[in-house]
């Protein structure tokens, strides 16, 4: 991988581009990260994806489109799957590997493994059961991790996670992650709408305060890791899955943080 500017179409040379689709071709791995990549479906196709043998595959099926490239705020979830499936071209490596390697190892994160359920109903029952998990990266059947759900996690290695960024990619005086990728990924990119709060975005990360560099990962099952530099702080919040979770961010700032910093 060289660069956010990259084409898509590139990481995946055998595959086949479906008849009269040309929108593809201009799609970047930017377009990905913004949430701003073109489909040809509304809504997130879980059904047609995770049904799939290859969720690279089918996601990169729905890429593009007539419309071709807007500017438009499409939140996906399952076709960030593409995402993974170029982590895993680009590194040859599984994504659960090359983070157990990279990142989880290095800041002391537990180590994690894939998951893969065979059917619909251990789909669910792994997306809906309230019972504790172990540290399960969810997959396809081609071992590539999900990258919009699926990553299991507790509070505390999450806010490691958390402390990486707030360090600026450092853990132990040691660099992790690209301190300039830390500043990239936190940079407003677009304005969400009114269905997301009209909260800004960056590279998968929501910008909750522009001028105060504000940020957060917010799951939609309620799962946040929050981080606030001016006041060193980082605030982790697991949960089981609950659809459509809106309140995370206004929990944190209005009884988290007047609890914590008095």
């Amino acid at each position: 991988m060289q660069s956010v500017d990259d084409k898509v179409i590139d990481y995946f040379p055998n595959y086949i581009v479906k008849r009269g689709e040309k929108t593809i071709y201009d799609v970047t791995i930017k377009h990905l990260l913004t949430m701003k990549a073109p489909y040809k479906c509304k809504g997130d196709p879980w059904t047609k994806v995770c049904s799939s043998n290859d969720w690279t595959l089918v996601s990169l099926d729905l890429l593009g489109g007539r419309k071709g490239i807007c500017k438009e705020f499409n939140y996906q979830t399952v076709c960030l799957h593409i995402l993974t499936g170029i982590l895993t071209k680009a590194t040859k490596m599984t994504p659960v590997d090359f983070a157990n390697k990279y990142l989880f190892k290095p800041i002391g994160v537990h180590k994690h493994k894939n998951y893969y359920a065979a059917t619909a109903k251990e789909h669910k029952d792994f997306t809906m059961n309230k019972k504790p998990k172990e540290n399960f990266w969810f997959c396809d059947p081609q071992n590539i991790g999900t990258a919009g759900y699926g990553l299991c996690f507790s509070a505390e290695d999450m806010a490691k996670i958390g402390q990486l960024c707030l360090n600026n990619g450092y853990y132990n005086d040691k660099q992790i992650v690209s301190s300039k990728w830390i500043e990239e990924m936190t940079k407003p990119r677009i304005v969400t709408g009114e269905k997301f709060g009209n909260m800004l975005y960056g590279y998968l990360w929501w910008i909750i305060d522009d001028e105060k560099n504000i940020y957060a990962a917010i799951g939609n099952s309620g799962n946040v890791i929050y981080i606030d530099p001016e006041n060193s702080l980082v605030i982790s919040i697991t949960s089981y899955f609950k659809p459509t979770v809106f309140d995370r961010i206004e929990f944190v700032e209005e009884i988290i943080k007047p609890y914590i910093i008095k």
